[in-house]
């Protein structure tokens, strides 16, 4: 028997079924390549016909203010109002004051562009709200007099137009401006006596008077309207 034949021919078969076996070792991994390729390739790269885009799901978060925090917001903007009504009064006092000492310096304050804009809509003009001192001694005693934009009706008039623009018919807010009113009033006064030595002038303190009787007529009517609202609101709850 050739060995030299048998060798040749183990060999033969050997190498022929370990080369078939590597072929499809190497068509399997070839197929599984292609198919990770294709899944690949499914997600990456094929178009789908479908809208599968989703709506995000997600919302910012807003964190409620807590009942203290309100409270502190609503506070700080009746503070803002009172300081603004007290700050008028002020200066209106001060222009009474300059108008008897024969002041020729102008009657309206620097104030913000906020402030203005604020007593632009409340009086239309800030002229309206702080109208120019007069510069002869003739003029200014008109001005303060009877019918002037300083006397005690035409300056009660301006403070509680604006007191009723802040304030509205809240009578919680009226009675806030009051305060804020009669709180100045006395802060003036203190003022002026503290450089004077002297107790305001007579037409200082009887535009304060004015002013407070008009906040007492103003509440009255007030509390009468809510007082009527609600038993109107009762009335009609009874009858149903």
């Amino acid at each position: 028997m050739d060995i030299t034949g048998v060798k040749s021919i183990n060999e033969s078969t050997y190498t022929s079924k370990n080369d078939t076996k590597k072929a499809n070792t190497k068509d399997s991994v070839a197929e599984k390549n292609e198919d990770k390729a294709q899944n690949l390739g499914t997600d990456k790269f094929v178009k789908s016909t479908e809208d599968t885009s989703k709506p995000s799901t997600y919302k910012p978060i807003k964190n409620k203010l807590s009942t203290d925090e309100i409270t502190a917001l609503k506070e700080n903007e009746q503070n803002s109002k009172a300081e603004l009504i007290k700050k008028f009064i002020n200066d209106t006092i001060s222009n009474q004051n300059k108008l008897l000492g024969k002041s020729t310096e102008s009657g309206i304050p620097e104030m913000s562009k906020s402030t203005s804009d604020l007593l632009t809509k409340i009086f239309g003009s800030v002229e309206n709200a702080y109208p120019p001192l007069s510069t002869t001694p003739e003029a200014a005693q008109k001005a303060i007099s009877e019918g002037g934009p300083y006397s005690v009706n035409a300056v009660a008039d301006r403070i509680m137009t604006m007191a009723k623009a802040l304030a509205g018919d809240d009578p919680n807010k009226l009675q806030q401006m009051r305060a804020a009113v009669e709180k100045e009033f006395k802060e003036a006064g203190f003022d002026f006596k503290k450089a004077t030595n002297s107790d305001l002038p007579q037409i200082c303190q009887d535009t304060c008077k004015e002013v407070m009787r008009r906040f007492d007529e103003l509440q009255s009517k007030v509390n009468s309207n809510n007082d009527t609202i609600k038993s109107d609101t009762k009335d009609s709850k009874d009858s149903k």
